[in-house]
């Protein structure tokens, strides 16, 4: 049975659409669909518009990750910060092999038909490698006389690695593969500005996830920044991080004369963010609920992008 948090009250009729879409988000399409959002934001942040194909490549590679991901977790760690997503991955082999494998060949056969410069490519090997670093273990089967080296157990970096890998191809991407002339030294040196105000609310979200699975990453001895500094210094250092995310748009909005909209879409991203972090003790046991509050602000960042 699924834990009390995610027990569904109220009327019988109710918990069969509240699962189905509890299950939705469980299987990681937001999170998927987050990256494509995020990537047509920033490219609109920098008056770079990419084809509508980079897009679908995003989804498609984001979700072979956290797929994978999901996967390598599900008999290990999830199981007790994320039950409910385990059982469905450890019981499913279509999940735990099917659409990892479909949705990479779909993604490498979008990058084909788009043709990406070679530098793009580099990049996204790169990103790749980081995202998968922490899911697949090298070296063999563990046992008597074996050794395996696990990626998992740098868990300390996987929050830092995951916020630059996600900032690093949100703004990258525009500036190499953009509609337009070549991008310039400017437009680079606005790109790092809006790196600098994409990671700090990366990272914030990333933490607070790992807030989530601090008992399970105790259990398995993955010492996160969570374990170490503790879920107190944590959620006080996620509360910090959307401040500077701000401070850095009103940063550059001064400083390198970056588009006043800027600031407005710092804070609609801080505030979607920020309400998350203000809600976690309702949050925290509610596996569907914490994921979904947790990237929520990277679609309420097409609000101001849309509109502006």
């Amino acid at each position: 049975m699924p834990p009390e948090s995610e027990r569904t009250p109220g009327h019988p009729e109710l918990k069969l659409p509240r699962s189905l879409v509890s299950d939705f988000i469980l299987i990681q399409i937001p999170m998927a669909a987050s990256a494509a959002a995020l990537l047509f934001a920033v490219s609109r942040l920098l008056d770079r518009p990419l084809d509508a194909a980079w897009y679908v490549a995003a989804f498609l590679g984001t979700w072979c990750v956290y797929l994978r991901d999901s996967a390598a977790s599900c008999d290990a760690e999830d199981r007790i910060s994320q039950p409910r997503r385990a059982a469905k991955f450890r019981s499913s082999r279509l999940l735990r092999t099917g659409l990892p494998i479909l949705s990479a060949v779909l993604g490498i056969t979008v990058l084909f038909w788009i043709r990406p410069e070679r530098l793009t490519l580099a990049l996204l090997l790169f990103v790749a490698i980081l995202g998968l670093l922490h899911a697949i273990p090298f070296g063999g089967a563990r046992g008597a006389g074996r050794t395996r080296v696990d990626f998992k157990r740098l868990a300390v970096v996987k929050s830092p690695l995951v916020s630059i890998a996600w900032a690093g191809a949100a703004v990258a991407l525009p500036l190499l593969e953009g509609r337009g002339e070549s991008s310039t030294a400017n437009d680079w040196i606005i790109g790092m500005w809006l790196a600098g105000l994409l990671m700090p609310l990366l990272l914030a979200d990333s933490l607070l996830l790992d807030i989530r699975d601090l008992e399970a990453d105790r259990a398995f001895n993955l010492h996160t920044i969570a374990v170490r500094a503790g879920s107190n210094r944590v959620h006080l250092l996620v509360g910090s991080l959307i401040a500077v995310s701000i401070v850095v748009a009103f940063l550059a909005t001064t400083q390198i004369s970056a588009p006043p909209d800027w600031m407005s879409d710092s804070l609609t991203a801080g505030i979607g963010l920020g309400l998350g972090w203000a809600c976690w003790p309702w949050l925290r046991r509610r596996e569907a609920a914490i994921s979904m509050s947790m990237m929520a602000w990277r679609f309420l960042l097409l609000i101001p992008v849309t509109l502006g």
